[in-house]
C-alpha cells in the first residue's frame, strides 16, 4: 500500500526530527538540576532550593518526566518527553506553514528549518522546558488562526484557552499567543468578548497554579529576570539593541541565509489578511522578548512562527531569481522549470542549512549513551 504524499512527508519529518533529537539528546545545562528537583517534587520529595521552586511555575514537563522516571533515569525521562514535543512541533510546523502559504515545498522547508534550528539542537531535547514552550506557541497560534478564534464558537474559544493554559504551565513565553490573539482580533475586527474569554482562561489558571504552589510570578520575574540581568547584562540602550539583533540572527542560523529567505517571503505576501497575521504575530513575540530583561537566543527564537513560514515562501522567490536569470539560461540552455527541479532545489537548500547548523554545533553532540553535560554542572548535581 503506497503512502499518500502527506503521510510520506510526515514520516520523513518525524525520522529527520528523531535523527536530530537522538544526536542532541538529554543535554544538561546549569538550569537542569533545578528542573530535575521539580520532577522529584511530583514524586513526593521536597524542594530545597529557590531555583527549583521557580521551576514549579512550569510544572508540565517536570510532571511528565516524573512519570517516565519510573521506567528510565531522570535525565532520559526529560529527553524522551521533549523528543515527543520536538517531533510533534516539526509535524505541526508543516501543517501550520501550509495553512498560511498553501505551498507544500514551503511547508516542508519550514518544518526542516525548525527541526534543525540552533536553539532546537542546543535546548530542544535538553533537561529543560524550552521544547514544550515552542510546541505550545505553535499549537496555540495554529488554533487561533485555524479556528478563526475571534469569530469562533464559545466551545472552541474555551478549548483553545485551556490548551494555551497548559502551554503557559510549560513555559511562560506561550503568553505571546495571548497577545497575538488580542492584536489579531483588533486588526480583523473580531469579537472582543470572545477574545477576553480566551485570555481569561489561561491567565486565571496560571494564577491559580501560582497560588497553589506558593510561588509568585512577580518574585520569579524580579529574582530570575531583573536580578540576573543586573549582574550579567548591564548594557547601554544601544548595546542592548545590537545584542538583541545579534541574538535574533543567531537564533535562525550561524549565517543570515534563513533571514534572507524570510525577507524574500515577506515581499511575496499578497493577502492583506496574511499580512495582518504576520503583524499580530510579530507584536506578540516582540512583547514577550522585550518584556523579559535577559537577552538570549532561547527567548528570541519565539519569532519562529513568523520567520520559518516566510522563509519557506521565500524559497520560491529565490528559485525564480536564480533559475530565471540570464546567466542560468546562458550556461544551461536546456534547463526547464519543473516540479522535480523545484523539489531538488528544496532538498539542496535543506541540506545546506542542516549541514551549517550541525557543523557549527558539532561540539554539542549528545547521544543517549553519551549525553552532553555543561562543564559548569557538577556530577553530584544531577545524581
Amino acid at each position: 500500500m503506497r503512502l499518500s504524499t502527506d503521510k510520506a512527508i510526515v514520516c520523513g519529518i518525524v525520522v529527520f526530527s528523531l535523527a536530530e533529537g537522538l544526536t542532541h539528546f538529554g543535554q544538561v545545562y546549569p538550569d537542569s538540576p533545578s528542573y530535575m528537583a521539580a520532577a522529584h517534587f511530583f514524586q513526593g520529595k521536597g524542594v530545597t532550593s529557590a531555583a527549583a521552586e521557580f521551576r514549579l511555575l512550569r510544572p508540565l514537563v517536570p510532571f511528565l518526566a516524573s512519570l517516565v522516571n519510573y521506567f528510565a533515569d531522570i535525565r532520559t525521562s526529560f529527553a524522551l518527553v521533549n523528543l515527543v514535543f520536538w517531533c510533534a512541533a516539526a509535524v505541526l510546523m508543516f501543517y501550520f506553514t501550509r495553512m498560511l502559504t498553501k505551498d507544500t515545498n514551503a511547508s516542508l522547508l519550514s518544518a526542516a528549518l525548525l527541526t534543525s534550528a540552533i536553539p532546537m539542537l542546543l535546548f530542544g531535547d535538553a533537561v529543560l522546558t524550552d521544547m514544550a514552550g515552542y510546541f505550545f506557541i505553535l499549537l496555540g497560534t495554529y488554533l487561533v488562526i485555524r479556528w478563526d478564534l475571534p469569530h469562533a464558537s464559545l466551545r472552541r474559544v474555551c478549548l483553545a484557552g485551556l490548551i494555551v493554559a497548559i502551554g503557559i504551565l510549560s513555559r511562560e513565553v506561550v503568553a505571546s499567543v495571548l497577545i497575538f490573539a488580542l492584536v489579531w482580533t483588533l486588526l480583523s475586527k473580531g469579537s472582543i468578548y470572545r477574545t477576553i474569554i480566551f485570555l481569561a482562561i489561561p491567565i486565571g489558571i496560571a494564577l491559580l497554579w501560582s497560588f497553589a504552589v506558593g510561588v509568585s510570578y512577580a518574585t520569579w520575574y524580579s529574582q530570575g529576570g531583573l536580578a540576573f540581568a543586573a549582574v550579567h547584562q548591564q548594557l547601554s540602550f544601544l548595546r542592548k539593541g545590537l545584542r538583541l539583533l545579534g541574538s535574533i540572527q543567531f537564533a535562525f542560523g550561524r549565517y543570515p541565509e534563513i533571514i534572507a529567505l524570510a525577507a524574500l517571503g515577506l515581499l511575496r505576501i499578497k493577502s492583506k489578511d496574511y499580512f495582518k497575521v504576520q503583524v499580530a504575530l510579530l507584536i506578540g513575540a516582540l512583547a514577550v522578548i522585550l518584556a523579559w530583561p535577559i537577552i538570549d537566543t532561547r527567548f528570541t527564537f519565539v519569532l519562529f512562527p513568523i520567520v520559518f513560514p516566510l522563509a519557506g515562501a521565500g524559497l520560491g522567490e529565490a528559485y525564480t531569481i536564480i533559475f530565471d536569470s540570464n546567466l542560468i539560461h546562458t550556461i544551461w540552455p536546456s534547463f526547464r522549470d519543473t516540479k522535480k527541479t523545484r523539489f531538488i532545489f528544496l532538498l539542496l537548500v535543506i541540506l545546506v542549512c542542516v549541514l551549517i547548523t550541525n557543523i557549527v554545533l558539532r561540539q554539542y553532540l549528545s547521544f543517549p549513551w553519551k549525553p552532553y553535560t555543561d562543564p559548569s554542572v557538577k556530577p553530584t548535581d544531577i545524581g
